[in-house]
C-alpha cells in the first residue's frame, strides 16, 4: 500500500484516472491522497503546453471517489507545464463556474518562471470561496493543504493583504476577464490617479474600449456577411429553380421527341418488314421465271439474255442480303467481283470494303456497325493481312484498283454512291 510521506495518508490510484493527449504526447494523471486530497501531474518527456482542460477527468475522479458534493483539496505539480492554450483557459473558467465544483483550495508547486504570470492570472479569477496558494515543492504544498484542512478552511497567513498584492490581483483578474472570458463590459476599477500603477490600469481600460469597438465592428461585419449570404442564397435558389424548370422543359421536349422518333422507327420497321416480305416473294418469283425460261422453246440467244438479266438481279439480291444495304447494280457487281477474288472475306468484311470504297472513314463505319474506332482499325488490319496486301499498299487503293478492272473509275463510281448513313 502506497502512503504519502508527508501526511501518512493512503495514496489511491486507478488506471481510469488518466487523460491522454496523443497528438502532443503527454498524459495527465490524478491520484487521491486520503479521503479528499487530489494530486495531479503531467507525465511527459519534455515540458508541454496543455491544450485540453482535464475537467472530465477531475469529474470522473470526484464521482468514483464519492466526492461529488463534498469538500475537496487540490495539489498540482506543474514541473512539466510550460504554457496553456486559450481553449485550456476557457476550460478552466467553464469548470470553475458552470457549476462550481466543491473545491476548497488549490496549491500549485514547481511553477516555472515563464508560466508564473499565467498561473497568477488563474488565481486572480478564481471564485472567492476557493483558496489558492503557491509552493516550491511537494512537501510545502501538502503542508499548506493540511493546514487548510485543520484550520476549518481559514486561509493561512500570507503577504497578500498589502495594497500592492491587491492591485496586482485586481489587474490580473481584469486581464483574465477581458482576454479569457471576453467580459468586455465589466468596468476596470482604477486606482487613485496619483498611484504609480494607475497608467497600467488606465491602459487596460483603453484596451477594453478598443476591444469593445472591435467587437462591434466584428458583429456588424458578421451581420453584413449574413445579409450577403442570404442574398446570394436567394439568388442561387432562383437560379436552381430556373435550371429545374429548364430541365423539366427539356425532359418534356426530349420525351416528345423520343415519342415521335419511336413512332417513326416503328413505321420504318413495319416498312422494312413489308419490303423484306416483298423482296422474298420477288426473289422467289424471279427464280421461278429462271426455271420456266430455261424450259421455253425459244431462241437460245434470247434465252441467254433473259437468264443473264434474271441471274444478275438474283446476284443483286444475294449481295444485299450479305451487306444489309440497298445496293445499286454497280455496287452489286463490285461486291460480286470482290467476293470472287477474295472468297475468304465474310459478309461483314464485304460490307466494310464497300463502305471504304464509298469513302466512309473509320469513325463513320465503326458507328454504323456498332464497334469502337479502335476495333475498326483492328478489323482493317486483319483484312489487310487476309487479302494478302503488302505493307506499303493500302486497302482502299486495292479496292479502287479492283473497281477499275470492271471499267469503273473512282470518279464514275462515286457518282453512284448511296448515302447509307449520315
Amino acid at each position: 500500500m502506497e502512503r504519502c510521506k508527508v501526511s501518512g495518508k493512503e495514496v489511491i490510484s486507478s488506471p481510469l484516472w488518466v487523460f491522454r493527449n496523443q497528438e502532443k504526447q503527454y498524459v495527465t494523471r490524478i491520484k487521491r491522497i486520503g479521503q479528499n486530497i487530489l494530486f495531479a501531474w503531467v507525465d511527459s518527456d519534455e515540458p508541454v503546453a496543455l491544450e485540453v482542460f482535464e475537467g472530465d477527468l477531475v469529474r470522473k475522479v470526484l464521482e468514483s471517489s464519492g466526492l461529488k458534493n463534498k469538500p475537496v483539496y487540490f495539489i498540482w505539480n506543474l514541473e512539466r507545464v510550460k504554457d496553456i492554450s486559450y481553449a485550456y483557459k476557457r476550460g478552466i473558467i467553464d469548470f470553475l463556474y458552470n457549476p462550481s465544483p466543491p473545491l476548497n483550495s488549490v496549491v500549485f508547486y514547481n511553477t516555472s518562471p515563464e508560466f508564473l504570470n499565467t498561473v497568477e492570472s488563474i488565481k486572480a479569477i478564481l471564485p472567492s470561496s476557493l483558496k489558492f496558494f503557491f509552493a516550491d515543492h511537494y512537501s510545502g504544498a501538502m503542508r499548506l493543504t493540511l493546514e487548510m484542512m485543520n484550520s476549518n478552511d481559514r486561509s493561512p497567513e500570507t503577504a497578500e493583504n498589502d495594497d500592492y498584492e491587491k492591485l496586482k490581483n485586481s489587474f490580473l483578474a481584469a486581464v483574465a476577464r477581458i482576454g479569457w472570458i471576453r467580459m468586455l463590459h465589466q468596468p476596470v476599477t482604477l486606482p487613485d490617479r496619483n498611484h504609480p500603477l494607475h497608467p497600467f490600469f488606465n491602459a487596460l481600460s483603453f484596451l477594453q474600449q478598443d476591444l469593445i469597438e472591435q467587437e462591434e465592428i466584428h458583429e456588424k461585419t458578421i451581420l453584413n456577411l449574413r445579409k450577403l449570404n442570404k442574398e446570394k442564397t436567394r439568388e442561387i435558389n432562383a437560379r436552381v429553380s430556373s435550371f429545374k424548370e429548364k430541365k423539366e422543359m427539356l425532359l418534356k421536349h426530349f420525351e416528345n421527341e423520343k415519342s415521335v422518333l419511336e413512332e417513326k422507327l416503328s413505321f420504318r420497321r413495319n416498312q422494312s418488314r413489308t419490303i423484306d416480305t416483298t423482296k422474298q416473294a420477288w426473289g422467289q418469283e424471279l427464280r421461278n421465271i429462271v426455271q420456266k425460261t430455261a424450259d421455253l422453246p425459244i431462241d437460245t440467244q434470247q434465252k441467254k439474255q433473259i437468264l443473264d438479266i434474271c441471274n444478275s438481279l438474283l446476284e443483286d439480291e444475294r449481295n444485299q442480303n450479305k451487306t444489309g444495304l440497298p445496293l445499286t447494280s454497280i455496287e452489286s457487281i463490285f461486291l460480286s467481283l470482290l467476293h470472287k477474288k477474295h472468297p475468304n472475306l465474310n459478309n461483314r468484311e464485304l460490307k466494310i470494303c464497300l463502305l471504304i470504297k464509298l469513302n466512309y472513314d473509320n469513325t463513320e463505319i465503326a458507328d454504323h456497325i456498332g464497334i469502337s474506332k479502335r476495333g475498326m482499325e483492328s478489323i482493317r488490319y486483319r483484312m489487310h493481312k487476309k487479302i494478302g496486301l503488302q505493307k506499303n499498299r493500302s486497302l482502299k487503293s486495292h479496292l479502287n484498283q479492283l473497281a477499275e478492272t470492271i471499267g469503273l473509275s473512282s470518279d464514275r463510281y462515286s457518282q453512284h454512291q448511296t448515302p447509307y448513313f449520315q
